[in-house]
């Protein structure tokens, strides 16, 4: 390969991963899992869209704002270098939010607003407290309260109009939140310095990087557990194949994202194990017999 090709490529890629295309790609992929595992509708483009736009919005101007971060992430470095570019994802995630609104119904409405209302008190310093204002400043309620919301969008907004709430529901809305529970313990590890040195006690920063492994263990070993359970609602073996190897992939991931700790072996390694279960979902339903 010739030597600017290979640069034009690099260049393109790191533009899909940390100008968050890729994990607004990966907010719809979870969603559209969710339709299937139990057995829905896929919802309409605008839906789609309308779930992209506002991960790429919230994600851009989340680094657009960020100044702090490991002095060696190649990340924070291009971000640094291309701030233009951020502002321009906010923009074109604000026009795709507000192209898919009219197309969104008034339950999507009212989620929004218990979602938005969490995130706010995620970001925003309105916690009546005189040092820690916003959630994302105490440790373990950061990684919930983050978990929770990826839950409540990915699996909570898609189905909210078509399916009432079940036994089989909550077992995905669990499951989910377990397995980005885990991603994000797994990004948590990864910033303990920094987390560290501005006081901001994560659950790495409280138990231990050690024990913070092996919690993310134990929790894969539950999600199968589930995956299992799940099966007496609905017994389809090929679904719940595709939950084991998507555990085992995640295992291997993250063993791996911790012996090379570049950026890239987070962004695209363990955020893309949300694509990696949904296509394997995808996969087990189309080879399952009908």
């Amino acid at each position: 390969m010739k030597p600017g090709l290979a640069t034009r490529i690099r260049s393109i890629g790191e533009l899909i991963i940390y100008g968050c295309i890729f994990i607004s790609l990966c907010a719809v992929s979870m969603s559209i899992e969710t339709n299937l595992l139990l057995h829905l509708p896929l919802n309409h483009f605008f839906f789609y869209l309308f779930i992209f736009s506002a991960t790429l919005f919230q994600y851009n101007m989340h680094y657009y704002i960020k100044t702090t971060a490991n002095i060696h992430s190649a990340r924070f470095a291009w971000s640094m270098a291309h701030r233009n570019m951020h502002l321009i994802f906010v923009g074109t995630g604000i026009v795709g939010m507000l192209v898919s609104l009219a197309f969104l119904t008034l339950k999507h409405y009212l989620a929004l607003l218990c979602i938005g209302v969490i995130s706010a008190m995620y970001s925003l310093p309105v916690l009546p407290f005189q040092k820690r204002k916003r959630i994302k400043d105490f440790g373990l309620l950061k990684i919930i309260t983050l978990s929770l919301v990826w839950t409540l969008v990915t699996v909570w907004f898609p189905v909210i109009h078509l399916h009432s709430i079940d036994a089989a529901f909550w077992l995905v809305f669990l499951r989910r939140m377990i397995f980005l529970f885990v991603l994000c313990l797994a990004f948590d590890i990864r910033d303990v310095p920094v987390d560290a040195r501005e006081g901001i006690r994560t659950l790495p920063v409280s138990i231990g990087v050690k024990n913070a492994y092996l919690l993310i263990y134990v929790l894969l070993i539950l999600f199968v557990a589930l995956s299992i359970w799940y099966l007496f609602y609905l017994p389809e073996p090929m679904p719940l194949a595709a939950m084991i190897i998507s555990a085992l992939a995640t295992y291997w991931v993250i063993d791996y994202a911790r012996r090379h700790r570049h950026d890239m072996a987070y962004l695209l390694g363990v955020d893309g194990m949300m694509i990696l279960q949904a296509l394997l979902v995808a996969l087990s339903f189309w080879v399952s017999p009908k």
